[in-house]
């Protein structure tokens, strides 16, 4: 395989995942990072042995000895630089969320296009077994007709930055995170879902967004919490399937679930979706909360219940087939892209997956300030860019023109 030169921008709590997961791909060489703020900056390139360092993206887009970069700063400067990287030659590997709004992530999504670059989303939850064999139970008709799907995350207590302070307050600031749950970690279950249903053609999104849990704020040290923490909808998609999606960082209740999908002969119970990178990215949580897949339906005449023992049959699969391992990591699936191990035809098109998940989320929220349903057509008129244009930095102001 051949080497593929990676930056990272943006040094923060997600980039030590990244980093993990580049460690252990042959071939992907992180050789330069970037981050407006100079003391995490520095502490990073120590801890990777890293010396090229930059507090200016636009000096590190200059170098031409870079293949790639990987951004992992916060949602509405996802674009912004993601953006100015494909259009300095470099391909992008892009964190989660595509965006902080639809009008955004297609800015993005046709980015990939006007500068011929190779662009993924971090969308680490179909990159593994249960994805993949519940799209495929989907797919061959297991499940019959499928008529409605559930996407739900729950959180009792945990706001980043405010009930987990070693997260940036950035995740609570309007103009930079944008949004809440559904943007943070409901992309990883929406994703998830449209994944294994095909990505089914959206209709209509009826949705609500709440603040709804008190904040002492003192947790807050002066900064304002502008975004929800609880996010409802029901969307409609094509042939009558609907989709029912809650996500909550704070609520005050123990349980809420699980993850299911069903039809006329059958249904799915989706159960510990991947929301933190992949096992590559944290072996520990991925063994000690493993994603598992049941099956309730018919047989001859008798209801059954099915556990599809979905560990198990991963370590299987890639006895198998080795080259399975190519799809069961989102990271190393884009480096396989990059050398040509995969073509248009066998990648997953994250991009696109991420577009669609950007639809239907920004429906729930414009859903709630219009307080009525909302077409796909509407959404995609409706939304507009909350993408950073201008930020001001300890190292001057950056102006980003997209």
């Amino acid at each position: 395989m051949r080497e593929i030169r990676i930056a990272i921008i943006g040094t923060g709590l997600i980039s030590h995942r990244h980093m993990k997961v580049w460690s252990q791909i042959p071939g992907a060489n992180v050789i330069a990072g970037c981050d407006i703020d100079e003391t995490k900056l520095q502490s990073w390139g120590e801890r990777y042995d890293i010396s090229d360092l930059y507090t200016d993206y636009r000096k590190l887009l200059e170098r031409d000895d870079i293949d790639a970069v990987d951004v992992c700063v916060h949602n509405n400067l996802h674009v912004p630089l993601s953006i100015a990287a494909m259009r300095a030659g470099m391909h992008c590997y892009c964190e989660k969320p595509m965006a902080g709004s639809y009008a955004d992530a297609k800015l993005l999504y046709s980015a990939q296009e006007v500068y011929n670059r190779k662009l993924a989303v971090q969308i680490s939850s179909i990159f593994n077994l249960q994805s993949r064999m519940a799209r495929d139970m989907v797919a061959n008709g297991e499940l019959g007709h499928v008529y409605h799907a559930r996407s739900i995350g729950h959180r009792r207590l945990g706001r980043p930055g405010v009930d987990m302070q070693n997260f940036s307050p950035d995740f609570y600031s309007a103009e930079i995170g944008g949004h809440g749950p559904i943007f943070d970690l409901g992309v990883y279950r929406i994703s998830q879902m449209l994944f294994i249903m095909g990505i089914p053609k959206l209709e209509s999104v009826y949705g609500a967004a709440y603040h709804g849990i008190e904040i002492d704020e003192r947790l807050l040290h002066g900064n304002k919490y502008e975004v929800e923490d609880l996010g409802v909808g029901l969307a409609k998609y094509e042939g009558g399937l609907t989709l029912d999606i809650l996500e909550s960082w704070a609520i005050h209740i123990d349980q809420i679930g699980p993850n299911m999908i069903v039809g006329s002969k059958g249904g799915l119970k989706i159960i510990a979706p991947d929301t933190y990178g992949g096992q590559l990215s944290n072996e520990e949580l991925f063994l000690k909360n493993p994603q598992e897949l049941e099956f309730f339906g018919i047989d001859n005449g008798r209801m059954v219940d099915k556990k599809m023992n979905v560990l198990l049959n991963h370590r299987s699969e890639i006895a198998a087939n080795p080259r399975m391992a190519l799809y069961n990591d989102n990271q190393r699936h884009w480096m396989a892209y990059l050398t040509g191990e995969l073509d248009n035809e066998t990648r997953y098109d994250t991009p696109w997956l991420a577009l669609q998940t950007a639809l239907v989320s920004e429906g729930i929220f414009l859903s709630q300030q219009l307080g009525r349903s909302l077409t796909a057509e509407e959404i995609d008129d409706l939304s507009t860019s909350t993408a950073v244009r201008k930020q001001e930095t300890p190292w001057g102001v950056f102006e980003y023109d997209f």
